[in-house]
């Protein structure tokens, strides 16, 4: 059942008082450097492997949109441009004038190439086999992301994680708008069917030897109910090719996630980290939005559950929102980056001291 108009306002305007934006995430992927000229150095293009539910918008330089659809794939390519600093998602400014993105600038979409089911399966299968590791990596955005948005996110993700394989983005029809919380929420639960269509062909199709699934806030809803489902029909071995579920700022209700997702998950065997905020200002605005207290929040509602390694990363800066923590704090990517290069667990990784809170544990980064 959807909120009443008059709360969806609510929420609508409290977001717009809060911060101005236009993604629910801003932040810094690997790629290979396209050379055209000695003198003048040249963007690296990132590909995005990418499989989506968004109904496509053909001659559209936004190539998806916000309604439903069946699955496509392909491929995306974005660049990133020369000089592009750690953590930091360089766009078009409109205090410089800026009104659309430079690729020797900003992150741009460079573009699509549109791919049969068959046809990406085999594009990905060579990418993983030519990659040093045969690592994969998926990742599903959150709430008030576009299409182009998700890409551009993904590819800098990986350059600055500098992670050596292929990825994958699960784009799911987000509205891409501040308005769309309640539309999001609804279409996250939507598309988990098809998420866990791309989990399993993961496992039948493509030779990766370890498999990293990462979400980001609302992504997290989708991720959750995928890899429970897919546990239900596949067995624990079938499972341990994917190595790390990595939850960032999870806007599922707390409750749910402590007392009936979190154990599902944790019965899969694969390692699982949470990373939470007290300074998440998005999760605030969502809790007063659903009226319960989120999986993301820190503070003493901190969600510390047995099989789920849980980061408190108030400590670590990320702008107004509080939100993209993870991929705008030098800390928290190098923490990430140890834990898919190396698979350490929290109480290995030396930036992080642990904590102990009525006989559980959680962990929280040095100062």
């Amino acid at each position: 059942m959807f909120p009443s108009v008059s709360k969806l306002m609510g929420l609508s305007a409290t977001l717009v008082l809060m911060f101005s934006m236009t993604g629910c995430l801003t932040m810094g992927g690997a790629g290979k450097q396209a050379i055209k000229s000695t003198a003048t150095p040249q963007p690296t293009e990132v590909p995005v492997y990418f499989v989506t539910d968004r109904a496509a918008l053909p001659g559209s330089k936004k190539f998806y949109g916000s309604d439903r659809d069946e699955i496509s794939f392909g491929i995306t390519q974005v660049g990133i441009p020369p000089g592009h600093e750690m953590g930091r998602h360089e766009g078009p400014s409109l205090l410089k004038f800026e009104w659309s993105p430079n690729e020797h600038k900003h992150i741009k979409v460079l573009g699509v190439q549109n791919l049969a089911q068959d046809a990406f399966a085999d594009k990905l299968a060579r990418a993983v086999e030519a990659s040093p590791d045969g690592k994969l990596m998926i990742f599903v955005h959150g709430y008030n992301v576009d299409f182009r948005e998700g890409s551009r996110v993904l590819a800098q993700f990986a350059k600055d994680l500098k992670f050596r394989g292929p990825v994958v983005l699960f784009s799911w029809p987000s509205r891409g708008s501040l308005t769309g919380y309640a539309v999001d929420s609804t279409n996250a639960e939507w598309a988990a069917t098809d998420f866990i269509r791309l989990l399993d062909a993961m496992l039948n199709r493509i030779p990766a030897k370890d498999i990293y699934v990462v979400a980001h806030s609302m992504g997290n809803r989708v991720l959750a109910r995928g890899m429970t489902a897919l546990a239900e029909v596949r067995s624990q071995a079938d499972l341990a090719k994917f190595r790390e579920m990595v939850m960032i700022a999870p806007d599922i209700d707390a409750d749910v996630f402590r007392n009936n997702l979190a154990p599902r998950l944790a019965r899969t065997g694969i390692h699982i980290t949470l990373y939470a905020s007290s300074n998440d200002r998005a999760l605030m605005a969502s809790k007063a939005f659903n009226g319960y207290p989120r999986a993301g929040d820190a503070g003493k509602g901190l969600v510390i559950v047995d099989g789920v390694e849980t980061i408190d990363a108030s400590a670590a800066s990320a702008g107004l929102l509080g939100h993209s923590y993870f991929a705008e704090d030098r800390r928290i990517m190098e923490d990430i980056f140890s834990l898919l290069k190396t698979g350490e667990r929290a109480d290995e990784r030396f930036a992080l001291g642990a904590v102990e809170k009525d006989g559980q544990r959680y962990w929280t980064f040095r100062k």
